[in-house]
């Protein structure tokens, strides 16, 4: 059995960027028998079950329902834990399972920038204990991986696969198909929240400096961003929220993207996903620095804040070279992706056995 901590993926959480991560790795293992343990310190008083296909969601109070959870992971062939918030709620469960970590990003300096000090310590020590606990650890860049290397050192015994968070994309077909797509001129998209490091004061600042442009908005916090936006005086633009399968129209029909990520740790280890879907739908990013997880100049090719505020902006010409160049990129990434997902699939079902420097580890050594 394969158990899951964290949220099984359904129609009611499928805009969240980490449930996105989370049907994804769901997919390789679609048919076989798991379970996932959506937990809670403070909700699920009373134990919730439903079944979807081959998985069962068990919806627990990590204190009310401790023997069950407990009893699930000792069953468990394999633990696979998404990011150092589920690391934290099954801290106290002794389990001989073999552990995959996916971390999906780097929890404690996220919260930092946020300004939530005292939520970074305790996330630090769960991260701490996941990744000294871990037989497997999926990072979504190889930036990621050596900043835990750096934060944690090295471990001869551990599994390591970078696997990034690609969305669904397409075929050649569809691929050719974008680089063709008509384009409604001087427009620019944003898909994604409203966190720190998004930089959305600035991307309101660059929309009222250029009000040529329509500008739209793809967000799950509608509410919270439209207020912005009417707030800072911007006319033209539209926001709303749409469903995933959906934002790809978005993305054919506009010409630039946001992605005004600042050269901050969280930045340099993140995979973007909306920033792989601007390279691959023919979106031109527009960045403060191309410097984004394991991107660079040279393997992204956009427009900087400060061109964009001058009005330095590529012709046509120019433009469709930029557009197949980054969809090479994005393409490079799928096939890097593939191999390593084969490599996760492998571990999913025959994970081997566990060496004796792979131990059971106290949340507390």
């Amino acid at each position: 059995m394969i158990c899951v901590i964290g949220s099984f993926p359904s129609e009611h959480n499928q805009k969240d960027g980490m449930i996105q991560r989370v049907a994804h790795i769901d997919a390789l293992m679609a048919s076989t028998p798991r379970c996932y343990l959506d937990l809670s310190f403070r909700r699920f008083l009373r134990k919730q079950v439903r079944i979807e296909g081959a998985a069962t969601i068990y919806y627990l109070n990590v204190f009310v329902h401790f023997l069950l959870i407990l009893r699930l992971l000792r069953t468990a062939r394999v633990v696979y834990v998404h990011s150092a918030y589920n690391a934290l709620r099954i801290m106290a469960f002794p389990t001989k399972a073999y552990m995959i970590f996916d971390a999906h990003g780097i929890v404690p300096e996220e919260l930092i920038a946020e300004g939530r000090s005292r939520a970074a310590r305790i996330l630090t020590a769960a991260e701490r204990f996941i990744l000294k606990r871990c037989d497997a650890l999926i990072c979504v860049t190889h930036s990621m991986l050596e900043h835990f290397y750096r934060k944690r050192g090295r471990r001869t015994d551990r599994a390591e696969i970078v696997l990034p968070i690609l969305p669904h994309l397409g075929d050649s077909t569809t691929a050719a198909q974008a680089l063709l797509a008509k384009r409604i001129s001087e427009t620019v998209i944003y898909a994604g929240g409203m966190q720190a490091w998004q930089n959305v004061d600035k991307m309101v600042n660059a929309a009222n400096r250029q009000p040529r442009f329509h500008y739209t908005f793809l967000t799950g916090d509608v509410t919270n961003f439209q207020t912005r936006l009417r707030e800072s005086g911007l006319k033209q633009f539209t926001c709303q929220s749409v469903a995933p399968v959906q934002v790809k129209d978005f993305y054919l029909s506009h010409q630039y993207g946001f992605v005004l990520r600042d050269e901050i740790l969280v930045n340099l280890v993140a995979c973007p996903t909306k920033l792989v879907e601007y390279l691959y739908w023919g979106v031109l990013p527009i960045v403060i620095t191309p410097r984004i997880g394991d991107f660079d100049a040279e393997s992204l090719h956009g427009i900087t804040l400060a061109q964009f505020l001058n009005g330095e902006l590529p012709d046509t010409e120019t433009a469709e070279a930029m557009r197949r160049h980054n969809q090479v990129t994005v393409q490079a990434m799928i096939g890097s992706a593939q191999a390593n997902q084969d490599r996760l699939q492998q571990l999913l079902h025959a994970p081997g056995k566990r060496t004796p420097a792979t131990r059971q580890i106290s949340s507390h050594e």
